[in-house]
């Protein structure tokens, strides 16, 4: 079975380069809202939607429609910053918490079923391979507007 090191192995590698920027599935808003949850988890800082718009690098009206849905589900609350009361801090909800926790232990679940069928070592040359694509991707000269 896949050990926790494999798997944060693994991770940082596909990070280098995100499967899922060459092989998009999974709908836009669910990436998004995924998204803001696992850097509310993985933040100790205070969050304004400014700050989650410049790390998720998109507008702050976008963010706002996915605060505004995941506030509706109960997974974040926001509220005045105490020490100054124009900023609002976006924060995790406990719901919002558990679901994060589940969202990483189910990832770690599934990455961990497929370095056991596909082998860690053709994982991580995956990784290399995904990043070697993303990177000739990242430099193409193409533009289709």
């Amino acid at each position: 079975m896949a050990t926790k090191e494999q798997i944060e192995t693994l991770l940082e590698k596909l990070n280098e380069a995100p499967p899922s920027e060459h092989f998009q599935t999974i709908d836009e808003n669910t990436v998004g809202l995924r998204a803001i949850l696992k850097y509310l988890s993985e933040t100790d800082e205070k969050v304004t939607a400014g700050k989650l718009s410049e790390h998720l690098e998109v507008s702050t009206a976008r963010v706002a429609v996915l605060l505004k849905k995941l506030t509706a589900k109960g997974l974040v609350e926001k509220e005045k910053d105490p020490s100054d009361g124009r900023i609002v801090v976006v924060k995790l909800s406990e719901h919002g918490r558990q679901t994060a926790d589940l969202m990483r232990e189910n990832m770690y679940k599934n990455i961990g079923e497929m370095i056991d069928k596909v082998g860690m070592e053709k994982m991580l040359e995956f990784a290399a391979i995904s990043k070697e694509i993303h990177s000739v991707m990242k430099k193409s000269d193409i533009n289709i507007d």
